[in-house]
């Protein structure tokens, strides 16, 4: 039962290393097709005025996009802080500094209450 055994499981890992050796050969046979492509194209260099001009357009189309904020800005900045304490304090349900030690020392915690 055990050649049994280590036949499939050589059988197995031969055919699996010729599989593997195939794809691989596929693979090589593909670079280097993608090679020779590539070879007979010239890449153009970016020029470093070319790089500059194009941050400048980038950042001043940035800073155009920009506004001072104005009190609905500001509005809206202080109704999100009202809503994250209000759903601190429904979802947690206790002061953070009660919490701590709970989640510190769990089991601790349910010792001490035992």
């Amino acid at each position: 039962m055990l050649e049994v055994i280590l036949g499939v499981g050589l059988g197995l890992l031969l055919a699996s290393n010729v599989a593997l050796w195939l794809k691989l050969d596929r693979c090589y046979h593909d670079l280097h097709t993608i090679i020779e492509g590539v070879s007979s194209k010239t890449v153009e260099i970016p020029t470093l005025d070319g790089v500059r001009d194009e941050i400048n357009e980038t950042l001043q189309d940035f800073m155009a996009n920009l506004h001072v904020p104005n009190a609905a800005d500001h509005l809206m900045g202080a109704a999100g802080q009202a809503l994250q304490m209000w759903a601190h304090k429904k979802f947690m349900g206790a002061p953070v500094g009660e919490l701590l030690p709970q989640v510190l020392s769990p089991d601790h915690q349910q010792q001490t209450q035992d």
